[in-house]
């Protein structure tokens, strides 16, 4: 049978997300484009960058016992406010292990923060959700179980830029519902497509 628990074991974490992104998402391959000299390098260190600046600022990973797939989410209101060398300090990070992908992880990040709706009831933000290739319906479906629980427990939205038209499909079936335009990638014709689920029993 396969659990979910919490975990704060960046390899692990980086592992299953480099596993899901490489070859076939979009977003990804915008961002580090087939080709690229040491292009899984600089996946990792970008995405270990991320992670580590989320769990460090209130932010959760969830991963699955068989290690296929994992969720990170951030909540919508941190108890501490980011200090601003903290910030800097992960955009320094983002620089120092991206290489040549280093101005597009920088925009990627620069976009999704200045796309992010300042209006929504409480939320949390499932920044990253991936389930690596070799892995079935059973890892993705007890992944989706957890975020359900998690949000009827704390009574919880819940919000993410959805990286592919597929992967907004699966998240409607949650429930999820399009909000506002697509976040459009510089020079390309790549998309994030903005979803949302308000809390349970919200009347808004």
């Amino acid at each position: 049978m396969i659990e979910v628990k919490t975990s704060t074991d960046l390899d692990v974490i980086v592992d299953i997300l480099t596993a899901a992104f490489l070859e076939d998402d979009p977003v990804v391959r915008w961002l580090i484009p087939p080709g690229t000299p040491e292009r899984e390098r600089h996946l990792r260190g970008f995405l270990r960058a991320w992670v580590r600046f989320m769990l460090d600022h209130e932010g959760t990973a969830i991963v699955t016992s068989d290690h296929g797939g994992v969720i990170v989410w951030e909540p919508y209101e941190r108890k501490t406010p980011i200090p601003p060398a903290d910030e800097e300090a992960f955009l320094a990070d983002i620089s120092a292990s991206t290489g040549p992908a280093e101005k597009r992880c920088l925009q990627l990040i620069e976009l999704l923060d200045t796309h992010y709706p300042d209006d929504l009831p409480p939320h949390g933000h499932v920044a990253l959700a991936a389930v690596r290739p070799d892995r079935g319906m059973e890892v993705r479906t007890t992944l989706t179980d957890e975020l359900v629980r998690l949000s009827l427990s704390l009574d919880l939205g819940g919000y993410c830029e959805a990286s592919s038209e597929r992967n907004a499909l699966l998240w409607e079936r949650l429930g999820m519902k399009r909000r506002g335009e697509p976040i459009r990638l510089p020079e390309s014709d790549v998309a994030l497509i903005p979803m949302f689920i308000p809390p349970p029993g919200y009347q808004g």
